[in-house]
């Protein structure tokens, strides 16, 4: 009879293990997870800088190469989409970083829960569009005048 008793207490402490085990591994996880996540934010935020710098860089060379031709010929109008770039790379980076620094402070909050946004670049891809077709109708306006 003490054996079985013994046997039994086995098994329910075997098994309290086991039960244990898996919620472990799951916490060890849903970590490692987080781990990732916050390395894919910090990928994602070097990727912004890349894009800000060539977005000002480019702006930075389309303005003063029309600054150069004095007005001339039809780059003149130029002047307005470099200074444009240069605003839009310098907003584009103010708005990665903040975002980096909500994704990174929500992922550490307890409650996280998934939240769908549009994306950053969708944001600035618009934005670049609206530009074009500023540069374009200035070029237009400049080829017919």
């Amino acid at each position: 009879m003490k054996q079985l008793h013994e046997l039994k207490l086995r098994k329910k402490n075997i098994m309290s293990e086991q039960r244990e085990k898996p919620s472990n591994e799951a916490n060890i996880n849903t970590e490692l997870a987080k781990e990732r996540t916050h390395g894919a934010y910090d990928r994602t935020m070097m990727a912004w800088v890349r894009t800000a710098l060539a977005l000002i860089g480019f702006g930075i060379g389309i303005f003063e190469f029309s600054a150069k031709t004095g007005g001339e010929t039809i780059f003149k109008s130029s002047e307005l989409v470099g200074i444009l770039l240069i605003i839009l790379g310098v907003v584009s980076m103010v708005l990665a970083i903040r975002e980096n620094k909500t994704n990174h402070e929500s992922l550490l909050n307890p409650k996280f829960k998934y939240v769908h946004k549009t994306s950053l670049g969708i944001k600035i891809g618009y934005a670049l569009i609206v530009i074009g077709i500023i540069a374009l109708i200035n070029v237009v306006i400049k080829l017919i005048g």
